[in-house]
């Protein structure tokens, strides 16, 4: 286990132990050197004191040989109680005499170990035995005579010390000086242990309060530990603790008293709220019923301009007629488009989504827009493409020819080019041009109301501000995120990316040649002039038309199956319930609003007012449409 994992009190035993220890251990370590080298240099000094005083006194022995003096001196140092055996050894190593409790007859000067025959440890010592070289007077010798002999080796004298007793006092000095150790140890434990409790034990006191205040408990205080190792620390603690709980009662005081007043705002914020999606409601309401009640006059007046001017016969009053065709047109743009931005805004546009062709869509939408093109000296060019998309068409055409519109309105020179490329799961449907382009910091404000780029005259020729507009809030209802990317002078790209779809197989027939003129409709209004106003317009295109004043007419009118029906949206439910039987059922297209809960099919819708080109457009496309359809009984369009 690491010291890391050690707990405080721990810790501090250790820490105070520890030099303890180092302490108690370097000096038990020199304490026992110390006293073994003194009780070794003692049994050396004895073994040294006995070998020199013995060899003197046996010079004389040694020298005449005389082994009994020799043996008397040997038993006598014998019987000293640590001596273990004496030996005196002459020059040549022969054992003169010997004495002591290993006795062996054949030992030698060479032989002597340091255990002995018992096996008890032993210390030998020995010392030479030399002649005495001391000058006397001989008158029979010259002078030299007179001069000292040197000293000449007569023997040795070897003594044998027991080490029993050293090694018993060796083992004496340790144990004394280990339970003094153990003693000193146990001492610093206890008192470690003591003052590691007086200072831990308030240290721990303090964290778990700490903690408890951490937790939330601020009522927490700590009592005065009864060593007073902590007392200050202890008290500002408990001081601490005291200031920070009234300063949270104050504080959730004014935190209570915020929240009812962040509650009133919040209630008073979401009254004026619902006032302001009720005032916004109403407003989009307002709009929607503005635009639908103008759109019926607007639409006379569309008609008799257009009457007029195919009756006048000066340049000038057809001039006038035009203008008046133009301005009316331009004020059924704006009418279409606050009345979709007011649909929009109430949540009454519910997208159908299934799987559409992009081809021939992006292809109807160029072919919509070039003659404003061409007559701006524009080229209008559609990119061929085989991909299908899951989309609302309808919105989908709408939301396309919003930035086609806008591409064509800024654009003075060069052209415009609407195309599809892959992007994975997802179609990304591009509108390029060449026009003004716009500034990067024009773009958070590119989709608003009104917002124009370029166009601070408010010219309505350059358009309302609203197009874009309606395709961001189209884009939000169809999940088909928009981008832009432009550089001015340049041109701009306006992208929309929609799901990609798998194409449902459709029945080729080849398009029978021609056109489908002198084709027979019947045509049913409750504004009879409006319904006089649409015949003459289907005459003056070469149409066979009918006009039903009256329900009771219609059976009669459809009793025979004409090409297509132009109603009414309120006379939906009388037109279809005569013409559902017949084996092949003529095409309907209501004019005015449809109700979003209605579920009778219809081929087409044209929001009032009427306006006669799109009236001509669709009528060609769909009876042309409906001669390349075979023939099927009972078949239901959807």
């Amino acid at each position: 286990m690491s010291m890391k994992s050690w707990g405080i009190q721990r810790r501090a035993v250790f820490l105070a132990l520890a030099p303890a220890a180092i302490i108690a251990i370097a000096l038990t370590a020199y304490f026992l050197i110390v006293r073994y080298g003194d009780v070794e240099q003692a049994l050396q000094n004895r073994g040294q004191a006995l070998v020199r005083q013995l060899a003197p006194a046996a010079e004389y022995g040694a020298f005449s040989g005389n082994r009994a003096d020799l043996l008397r001196l040997a038993q006598a140092a014998a019987r000293e109680p640590d001596v273990l055996s004496v030996a005196v050894f002459d020059a040549s190593g022969g054992l003169l005499a010997r004495a002591g409790r290993t006795e062996a007859a054949e030992d030698t000067l060479w032989e002597y170990r340091r255990e002995n025959a018992a096996g008890a440890p032993v210390e030998r010592f020995q010392a030479s035995i030399n002649q005495p070289a001391l000058p006397f007077d001989d008158p029979f010798q010259g002078a030299d005579a007179l001069q000292p002999q040197r000293d000449k080796s007569l023997g040795k004298v070897v003594i044998e010390l027991s080490r029993t007793d050293l090694e018993s006092r060796k083992r004496e000095i340790l144990f004394v000086t280990l339970l003094v150790t153990i003693l000193v140890l146990a001492s610093a434990l206890l008192l470690a242990h003591r003052l590691a409790r007086d200072i831990i034990e308030p240290v721990l006191a303090l964290e778990d309060a700490v903690a408890r205040v951490r937790a939330g408990a601020l009522d927490v205080r700590t009592p005065p530990h009864p060593s007073g190792t902590l007392t200050s620390l202890e008290t500002g603690f408990n001081e601490m603790a005291t200031a920070l709980d009234a300063s949270h009662r104050r504080s959730a005081s004014a935190l209570a008293h915020s929240e009812a007043e962040l509650a009133r705002q919040l209630e008073i914020a979401k009254t004026k709220k619902e006032e302001a999606e009720r005032a916004s409601n109403a407003k989009s309401h307002f709009l929607a019923a503005a635009s639908h009640d103008l759109r019926q006059p607007l639409h006379a007046l569309t008609l008799f301009a257009t009457e007029l001017s195919s009756n006048l016969a000066k340049a000038r009053d057809r001039q006038l007629a035009a203008q008046i065709v133009t301005s009316a047109g331009a004020i059924s743009e704006l009418l279409d488009s606050l009345l979709d931005v007011s649909r929009l805004d109430i949540d009454a546009v519910q997208p159908n989504r299934r799987s559409v062709a992009l081809e021939p869509l992006l292809e109807s939408i160029a072919d919509g827009h070039r003659q404003s093109a061409r007559a701006k000296g524009l080229r209008l060019l559609c990119r061929p493409t085989s991909l299908w998309v899951d989309s609302d068409p309808h919105l989908l055409r709408r939301m396309i020819g919003n930035l086609v519109s806008n591409s064509v309105r800024y654009t003075v020179r060069g052209g415009i080019l609407v195309g599809a490329r892959l992007r994975g799961e997802r179609v990304q449907i591009e509108v390029w041009d060449t026009g003004i382009g716009i500034d990067a910091n024009h773009f958070p404000h590119l989709f608003q109301e009104f917002y124009q780029v370029g166009n601070p005259e408010r010219d309505a020729a350059k358009g309302l501000g609203l197009g874009l507009s309606i395709v961001a809030r189209l884009a939000e209802i169809l999940d088909h995120p928009i981008d832009v990317r432009s550089k001015p002078a340049r041109g701009s790209v306006f992208s929309i990316s929609v799901p990609r779809a798998q194409p449902v197989p459709l029945t080729m027939v080849e398009p029978p040649p021609g056109l489908p003129f002198r084709s027979r409709i019947v045509v049913r209004t409750q504004d009879m002039s409006e319904c006089t106003d649409i015949c003459n317009l289907l005459d003056a295109w070469g149409y066979e038309r009918e006009c039903a004043c009256s329900d009771d007419e219609l059976p009669a009118l459809l009793a025979s199956p004409p090409k297509a029906v132009i109603c009414d949206a309120g006379l939906l439910d009388r037109v279809t319930s005569l013409v559902s039987s017949q084996a092949r059922r003529p095409l309907v297209i209501a004019l005015g609003e449809i109700p979003d809960s209605s579920v009778i099919p219809v081929d087409a819708h044209l929001p009032a007012p009427l306006r006669p080109a799109r009236l001509r457009a669709l009528l060609h496309h769909l009876l042309l449409e409906d001669e390349e359809q075979p023939a099927e009984p009972a078949k239901t369009r959807p």
